[in-house]
């Protein structure tokens, strides 16, 4: 099969490599479609501590089951699945209590294991989720972005009466965006400074008056002329630039909430409504 493979830093190729059989337990997944993170970019310039060379990438990707390995149902060959990157051991205590994102013995898939940028990626078969029907493969291949995005979401607590405020109108920022309106009916301003990234948020939904380029416009002053009175009351970074942090303390309003989106998806939380 043809793969692209990270041999080392700032090197990479697409190589040929063997075909994988899934082990028991495991699904293997004939990937269609593959989406490019940031921290695909970090392990290519190796910036990944956890990351040993040489590595197949991607962590979003879609496809179908093409082969089941021993104890999974035969059955679930032909379905259109996307993957769970987050391979967890189910016993410790970070499993336990619902928190499989610090599994003592957590391996990401495309980290610590080889990932979707090639023609076949076995998962576990607990990992690989069946794409609702009436959504495309090209879609379906950003359902885990999106699932960063609610979880951030649901985690950090949205009420009616919200102005939330997005760092950064990249794929994160908007699918996080995109919750926030559709989902939970707030007020939602996003901000970046490039226009292309501002104009992706108009068609995903925002109004005009709720993006801002920061280039242009000094973000305070930003929220003030546009009615926020003591400043946005959900804040998440979907930049993760140092400067930010200082900056949403800064603005944010009493008793406010904060997310910061850092691989590998662990959430800093802060919310007080005393």
């Amino acid at each position: 099969m043809l793969s692209v493979v990270v041999d080392q830093p700032n090197r990479m190729a697409v190589c040929e490599r063997p075909t994988p059989d899934p082990a028991r337990g495991e699904v293997r997944v004939r990937v269609r479609y593959a989406g490019i993170c940031g921290s695909d970019l970090h392990i290519f310039r190796g910036k990944n501590p956890f990351v040993a060379y040489p590595r197949i990438i991607g962590h979003e990707f879609v496809g179908r089951i093409d082969a089941v390995g021993a104890g999974v149902s035969a059955s679930r060959i032909g379905e259109l699945v996307v993957a769970d990157p987050v391979i967890s051991c189910g016993h410790c205590h970070a499993c336990r209590i619902g928190r499989q994102n610090v599994c003592s013995r957590l391996q990401v898939i495309g980290v610590h294991r080889d990932g979707g940028f090639s023609q076949y990626a076995c998962v576990p078969a607990g990992n690989a989720y069946v794409v609702p029907n009436g959504l495309s493969a090209s879609s379906a291949s950003v359902i885990e972005p999106f699932a960063v995005a609610a979880n951030v979401a649901h985690r950090t607590g949205v009420l009616a009466e919200d102005i939330a405020l997005i760092y950064g109108a990249g794929p994160v920022g908007l699918n996080l965006m995109q919750v926030l309106k559709r989902v939970y009916g707030v007020r939602t301003f996003i901000t970046d400074y490039v226009d292309e990234r501002l104009a992706l948020a108009l068609g995903c939904g925002a109004e005009e008056d709720e993006i801002i380029n920061t280039s242009r416009e000094p973000l305070e002053q930003a929220l003030a002329r546009r009615g926020v009175e003591g400043g946005p009351t959900l804040i998440y970074d979907a930049v993760c630039h140092p400067s930010i942090l200082e900056e949403a303390v800064r603005i944010a309003a009493p008793a406010a909430a904060s997310a910061c989106w850092v691989f590998p998806r662990r959430l800093r939380r802060s919310r007080s409504r005393s």
